[in-house]
């Protein structure tokens, strides 16, 4: 598929980049122990806000989430920098997604972070704007040193024959895309398991729903953990204050829901530091909020 195929079948699975605020910047850092924590941008894009939630009437939507119209989805990547490791959690959309999106490269050069100095990629799960950023413009590595990892289950579901059969047909594309960066990486990306240390002090725990091998990790610290949580939050209102929603980029949703109960309440009682590809501050705690829960950012 060439990259107006691509684009075209991003924007029909509902999402949109126009209008959309073109970021590239350091969002948010936090120190932790002998590690530096640093969320890059990678941009954002626009969705409509009835995407938050299956069979949700828009007006209770909108009242729940404090607004109307298309809702923006900021694009956070992770970096740990510790000593000589440099370890970034997903890497952004790349040139072949959306308007908007793709800006992580300015962001590593504001930052300085050398892309040849990245050790090692982890990827929460495979999505366009997660994943397809491995490649840059000339569809090479972005980070030419690093050794990339990714769900074994993750893997196994995109590369799937019957993969197709799976997607309802505009999502098609995220097939095509995920199989294109897989057989670019090649030999370099790694197939792990969830409930398993990934590398050193850092454990990727399962929270499929999402998609089918979605991962999230803990860094543990001192000071509590830190959770890298991917996709498994996405909304700073929604997915907090009502987890039993059912958003439309989830691929099984009952096991999403049962996902992100399970999460929060986890990351409530350890009062764990949670940073969320989709959230606004990027990192924050989980605090209970009557029968529900709610995001408290830079806590």
């Amino acid at each position: 598929m060439d990259r107006r195929e691509l684009l075209l079948g991003a924007v029909a699975a509902g999402l949109t980049g126009a209008g959309a605020p073109a970021l590239s910047q350091v969002v948010a850092s936090a120190k932790l122990e002998d590690r530096t924590l640093s969320i890059l941008s990678d941009g954002a894009f626009e969705m409509p806000r009835s995407m938050l939630a299956r069979e949700v009437a828009g007006d209770v939507i909108a009242q729940a989430t404090k607004g109307t119209g298309p809702i923006t989805n900021v694009l956070n990547v992770t970096c740990m920098r510790q000593g000589d490791k440099v370890v970034m959690f997903d890497c952004g959309s790349g040139a072949n997604f959306l308007a908007g999106a793709g800006k992580l490269a300015a962001s590593l050069e504001f930052a300085g972070i050398a892309p040849d100095s990245v050790t090692h990629v982890l990827f929460t799960h495979l999505h366009p704007d997660h994943f397809w950023g491995a490649l840059d413009d000339f569809d090479t590595p972005l980070f030419p040193n690093a050794t990339w990892i990714a769900d074994r289950r993750e893997v196994a579901f995109w590369t799937a024959p019957q993969v197709y059969e799976k997607l309802p047909e505009d999502r098609h594309a995220f097939a095509a895309g995920a199989q294109r960066v897989i057989k670019t990486l090649g030999d370099a990306l790694v197939q792990k398991d969830a409930g398993s240390e990934w590398l050193a002090g850092i454990a990727a725990f399962d929270t499929a729903g999402h998609t089918p091998g979605h991962v999230s990790f803990e860094i543990a610290d001192p000071g509590g953990p830190v959770f890298v949580l991917g996709d498994a939050l996405t909304h700073p209102i929604a997915s907090f204050a009502h987890p039993e929603w059912r958003p439309a980029s989830d691929f099984d949703a009952d096991r999403a829901v049962a996902t992100r109960k399970r999460l929060l309440d986890r990351a409530a009682a350890e009062q764990a530091r949670i940073i969320g590809y989709h959230l606004e501050g990027g990192i924050g705690r989980v605090e209970r909020a009557g029968g529900a829960y709610r995001f408290v950012a830079g806590a």
